[in-house]
């Protein structure tokens, strides 16, 4: 699904300029603080428990999630970086940049090169996706034997969650 975020007017003049068709214009809602936090909670216990920093989990977590960041035709945005072990190491560990491999490589009088495609951060999820990755955070920690803090604040949020993933 191609999808355009902005104002009104810039809705109105990115719709102007598409093929005919029917669109569906709905409010975009970001999702909530508490949301934002859980999340981040889970990923620097897993991050704790597999002995790497936070962004490495962030970024496997993106992977698996597969939303892919794309041009306003659909088509997903590619970038091309050395393929080497540095620079995987690099991109693994990066705290801005969430991109995943993909298997086509190039070769040239410059070097070996790899093409990667650049994953949606999640700072761009909508709540339901950032519902869905929370889920897959949980099941991660489930997989680990980790366990959440049992501090109210925990609890609460944790609640919070199931009861909008049922609704």
């Amino acid at each position: 699904m191609n999808e355009y975020r902005g104002s009104l007017m810039d809705c109105i003049s990115w719709l102007s300029k598409q093929k005919d068709g029917e669109y569906e214009i709905k409010p975009y809602s970001k999702r909530s603080l508490n949301q934002n936090n859980f999340y981040h909670l889970i990923k620097r216990i897993i991050a704790k428990g597999l002995h790497v920093p936070p962004p490495y989990v962030h970024n496997f977590l993106l992977r698996r999630m597969e939303i892919y960041d794309t041009q306003p035709d659909g088509k997903v945005i590619l970038e091309l970086y050395t393929d080497d072990d540095a620079t995987e190491h690099w991109i693994e560990y990066h705290p801005d940049k969430h991109l995943k491999p993909t298997m086509y490589r190039i070769k040239n009088n410059q070097g070996n090169f790899r093409f990667y495609q650049k994953l949606k951060g999640s700072s761009e999820y909508t709540p339901d996706e950032m519902s869905m990755l929370i889920d897959l955070a949980l099941d991660e920690m489930e997989n680990m034997g980790l366990m959440l803090p049992q501090d109210e604040a925990t609890i609460k949020a944790y609640e919070e969650h199931k009861k909008k993933g049922k609704t």
